[in-house]
């Protein structure tokens, strides 16, 4: 999906209102609605992280 560009003077020229519409609809609150690339590079970087942080368990 190609969403518009907005530029400096497009929101300069809005009232707050419409900026924070505008600011609102571009959040994504469910993981489904997210594009599954996002995703997947998200989860890697999270599994990384936890990787360098937290101690191995041993059984």
């Amino acid at each position: 999906m190609i969403r518009k560009v907005w530029t400096a003077g497009e929101l300069e020229a809005m009232d707050p209102a419409e900026v924070d519409a505008i600011f609102e609809s571009g959040i994504i609150w469910d993981t489904v609605d997210a594009p599954q690339e996002l995703l997947a590079r998200t989860r890697d970087r999270i599994l990384r992280r936890i990787e360098e942080t937290e101690p191995t368990q041993r059984s």
